[in-house]
C-alpha cells in the first residue's frame, strides 16, 4: 500500500471518528463551562488525544486535505495548540471550554468537511 493509499484510509477513518469527537468536544465544553461531571477530565483527556490524533492526521495528508481549498490553516493550528497550552497551565476551565470551543471546533469542523 502506499502512501496515497495509505492518506485516503486514514481519511475514511476521519469521517466515522468526526461522528464521535465532535459531540464529545461540544459536551466537555459544557461540562467545562460549570456543569462537571465526575468523568469530566477523563473526557477531556479523551478529547486531546482524540484532537491530537486529528492533527497527526492533517499534518501527514494536508496535501490531500487542502487539496481543492484551503480547509486547514497550519499557522491557526499551531496557534490554537500554543494557546491551549496556555490555558492548561492556568487549569481555568472557562478559559480551556473557550479554547476548544473557538480554535478547536472549527478545526475538527473543517476535518469532518474535508474527510466527507
Amino acid at each position: 500500500m502506499g502512501l496515497p493509499e495509505l492518506q485516503n484510509e486514514a481519511i475514511k477513518q476521519l469521517a466515522d471518528y468526526s461522528d464521535k469527537i465532535i459531540p464529545a468536544t461540544e459536551t466537555v465544553i459544557k461540562e467545562l463551562r460549570g456543569n462537571r461531571q465526575d468523568d469530566t477530565d477523563e473526557l477531556f483527556g479523551l478529547v486531546i488525544q482524540g484532537i491530537n490524533w486529528e492533527i497527526e492526521i492533517f499534518n501527514n495528508c494536508e496535501k490531500v486535505i487542502n487539496k481543492n481549498e484551503s480547509l486547514v490553516d497550519k499557522s491557526k493550528m499551531a496557534q490554537a495548540v500554543t494557546r491551549l497550552g496556555k490555558v492548561l497551565q492556568e487549569k481555568d476551565d472557562i478559559k480551556i471550554a473557550a479554547c476548544l470551543e473557538v480554535d478547536f471546533l472549527p478545526f475538527l469542523r473543517s476535518m469532518k468537511k474535508a474527510s466527507s
